[in-house]
């Protein structure tokens, strides 16, 4: 009887726990990484392809080569062009700097000569009004104003010249001064073929292939003699520091978690447990994890994906992990 009593009550423990545990619903996730493919910026045929599947990299490593056949000559006639606008827009600063220094010269001479001529003029005018008066009363001979007022005429013909002297040096600097616009054109050209040498330039250095980060290749797309556009990814690099897990949480649990709250999680292998930050909780739901039921009375539960960073290197994306908490 005593056998009796304690196998029936170890049925009924083992029974309970049984019991117990179908309760408990076990959470999983699956692990994720940050993967890119890596593209080249310029279209051309592929010369080498110096690593394979699998092999880790560093930031800044040349990992392929593009033929560079059609981008140095691009290069070379840029340069070309921009040397022979640098080598005219020396020519135009010159000239103008050149001639401005005359100009001025020129322009200085022309207005002195007519302040000259406008003082001897003010003279004139003045003998030619005093001998017009004395031969109103008779006091000089007509041929006597007669020569002064030559010379009134003779001072205005040379202050006449010496105006269009002044004209015409200040018409050949305004001339000049739009030699500045032609020098201002001048210099905009060479920055616009500057900047067509700067393009042919990072296009050149675009033929090599430099990863983009720390990482892992995980896959190869193209062989070598392979001609691609800038629309064909070369490889794809996963940073192996750069992961997370995400965990589908019912909207009956998810106001359990918090942004920036620890969490625990145990891999498939009972040996590998890592800990995370609650980075992000969706805002939009992602599916119902139970459908309607008459005991819910016919309500889906949705889940809302949970994204938990752990940036641990042991984690390869596609690992399932089971929430601990």
């Amino acid at each position: 009887m005593a056998i009796i009593v304690v196998a029936g009550g170890l049925g009924i423990f083992y029974w309970q726990v049984r019991e117990a545990r179908a309760d408990v619903v076990e959470t999983w996730g699956m692990a994720d990484a940050k993967e890119i493919n890596i593209n080249s910026k310029v279209s051309g045929r592929v010369v080498s392809l110096l690593v394979d599947e699998g092999d880790a990299v560093k930031a800044g490593q040349v990992i392929a080569h593009i033929d560079s056949d059609y981008q140095e000559p691009q290069q070379r006639q840029a340069q070309s062009t921009l040397a022979a606008q640098y080598a005219q827009l020396q020519q135009v600063i010159f000239a103008a700097q050149s001639a401005q220094g005359t100009l001025d010269a020129n322009l200085n001479a022309a207005q002195a000569k007519l302040t000259q001529a406008t003082t001897a003029v003010e003279l004139a005018t003045k003998e030619e009004t005093r001998y017009k008066n004395l031969l109103a009363v008779g006091a000089v001979s007509i041929e006597t104003y007669d020569t002064y007022k030559a010379q009134l005429d003779d001072a205005l013909a040379v202050q006449a010249t010496a105006q269009a002297s002044v004209d015409s040096a200040q018409a050949a600097l305004l001339q000049n001064e739009q030699n500045q616009a032609q020098i201002d054109a001048a210099r905009q050209q060479a920055t616009a073929l500057q900047s067509q040498l700067d393009s042919a330039n990072l296009n050149l250095h675009e033929t090599e292939i430099r990863a983009p980060f720390d990482g892992i290749i995980t896959n190869k797309y193209v062989e070598e003699g392979s001609l691609i556009s800038s629309s064909v990814p070369l490889y794809s690099l996963q940073d192996r520091a750069d992961n997370w897990i995400d965990f589908k949480i019912k909207e009956t649990e998810i106001t359990d978690f918090a942004i920036g709250e620890k969490i625990q999680m145990q891999g498939r292998n009972d040996s590998v447990k890592v800990f995370g930050t609650v980075e992000s909780i969706r805002r939009k739901a992602d599916f119902a994890t139970q459908k309607a039921t008459s005991e819910r009375g016919d309500v889906d539960i949705i889940a809302f994906n949970l994204k938990v960073r752990t940036n641990d290197e042991r984690i390869y994306p596609g690992m399932r992990f089971k929430l601990l908490r």
